[in-house]
């Protein structure tokens, strides 16, 4: 995440900031302009449980992020994967790809589970849905032991499920489909069959040596969304080390570039929390084919240099 000041007094302010804290300014985030300004146009979440800090859009009523929402039920657990979607909207803005100009239509419906109604996370048609039950931390840390999952986020829930939408929209045009079958496998494989088993088979570790996870592994559609994911991890960590000059500036139109530099530097993070006695940020030891396909990935954004070749 890039360093953003106030608009009034040039202090800085963070990406989740209502007011500055110097000068007290009311402000939002302008995701056109990709900074903050003086607070004009009020999302309807801004005063809500969520506390949304991006400006509204044309219409007055919600910004760009709530607007994609498909239940305007404001609620506290909602907090985490509403700014979660904010960070990684911001993301894919920056790379030039737009929601309101693809199809399908990108929506997110945001819900607690219940005993009596579960919510099954997933994508369909463009649907993000998300149990925002693992808001609740002791939830987290269950659902992440249970299912082996250590780095399980609300912000990798997002950037994941955004994974199989961007598949969706840029398959045979930003990403070519026989390609893509090369790489990744063939997405017609029964998709159901292979989560059934999936779910019913020990991690044997085999996966380490194409995929970047176990879960990658179970069908071509989550390995490319698992990529895509960890895309998003690097670009937005990489770009806040280099903001705060702990590394030198890379950008992932040249990806090979980037993860050339992105290597030591998680070896360094990971080093830093082993200091202080918490898990590693990045506990992943990346196989040169997986790495292959973060790069397919990267390509396939319009802003890209690969895509920008292509073409």
């Amino acid at each position: 995440m890039k360093a953003f000041v106030c608009p009034s007094c040039s202090v800085e302010v963070w990406f989740d900031s209502l007011a500055c804290e110097h000068c007290a300014t009311a402000i939002a985030y302008d995701l056109v302009a990709d900074e903050f300004v003086a607070l004009t146009s009020p999302c309807r979440n801004r005063e809500s449980a969520e506390r949304c800090n991006w400006q509204a859009t044309a219409d007055g009523r919600w910004c760009a992020s709530c607007s994609l929402d498909v239940h305007d039920a404001a609620h506290e657990l909602r907090r985490p994967f509403q700014l979660a979607k904010r960070r990684s909207l911001r993301q894919l803005a920056r790379h030039g790809i737009e929601p309101g100009r693809r199809r399908p239509d990108l929506r997110f419906d945001l819900r607690a589970s219940t005993p009596e109604a579960p919510v099954v996370t997933g994508h369909q048609d463009g649907l993000i849905t998300l149990d925002t039950a693992e808001a609740e931390p002791s939830e987290l840390e269950s659902v992440r032991t249970a299912l082996g999952e250590p780095y399980r986020t609300p912000l990798g829930h997002v950037r994941h499920e955004l994974g199989h939408w961007w598949w969706a929209t840029a398959i045979d045009d930003e990403i070519d489909r026989a390609a893509f079958r090369r790489q990744f496998g063939d997405e017609r494989a029964d998709y159901a069959a292979a989560l059934e088993s999936h779910y019913n088979s020990p991690d044997d570790g085999s996966w380490r040596d194409d995929h970047v996870s176990f879960y990658a592994a179970s069908h071509p559609w989550e390995d490319f969304a698992e990529s895509f994911a960890h895309v998003l991890h690097i670009d937005d960590t990489y770009e806040t080390a280099a903001v705060r000059n702990v590394v030198e500036p890379a950008g992932i139109g040249d990806f090979e570039h980037l993860y050339a530099r992105w290597v030591p530097f998680t070896l360094t993070l990971n080093e830093i929390n082993r200091s202080m006695g918490t898990p590693d940020p990045y506990p992943f030891a990346v196989a040169p084919p997986a790495v292959d396909k973060f790069t397919t990935v990267a390509g396939s954004f319009p802003g890209s240099r690969a895509n920008r070749d292509r073409r």
